[in-house]
């Protein structure tokens, strides 16, 4: 064999080395793709513990049908779906926070994120089979969406 074979074949094993060791974790990371919301990220009784949230803490402002009133904007339709559309979940939930404006913060990170999953019901998305996370740093890979990117 000569020594540019040689050279090749360390390479070639290298490479296959290297695909071994970090190329299987693209295929096994497919948690690390961000999940589309069209796919489902939360569950019916993650929306149920969120629709009991929204009717003590948001319905006063925004109304039974999200409509919203006064100045409380609406919190569905396709006003709601442009304001927030390709916006991260995380965004939405900082605002929630912010509410009641009288009281901000007065809902933990987790009760935020129940309303959002209410939210995103009451908007048509579709249940999923796992909760959706609290963490900042999921809510960040996912954005607001009601229909696939063009």
């Amino acid at each position: 064999m000569s020594e540019g074979s040689v050279v090749k074949l360390r390479s070639l094993v290298v490479v296959c080395a290297c695909w071994a060791v970090f190329g299987t974790s693209e295929v096994d990371g497919q948690a690390e793709t961000p999940r589309s919301l069209l796919s489902g990220v939360y569950t019916e009784q993650q929306a149920l513990q969120g629709q009991a949230l929204y009717y003590e803490h948001c319905l006063q402002c925004h109304g039974e049908t999200m409509a919203g009133a006064d100045k409380a904007p609406a919190l569905t339709g396709p006003q709601f779906a442009s304001t927030w559309s390709g916006a991260p979940l995380v965004a939405l939930v900082a605002r929630i926070l912010t509410m009641p404006p009288e009281k901000p913060g007065s809902l933990t990170q987790q009760q935020a994120v129940d309303v959002l999953t209410y939210m995103l019901w009451y908007n048509g998305l579709p249940l999923g089979a796992e909760p959706l996370a609290a963490a900042p740093e999921v809510l960040s890979e996912m954005t607001f969406q009601t229909s696939p990117p063009q």
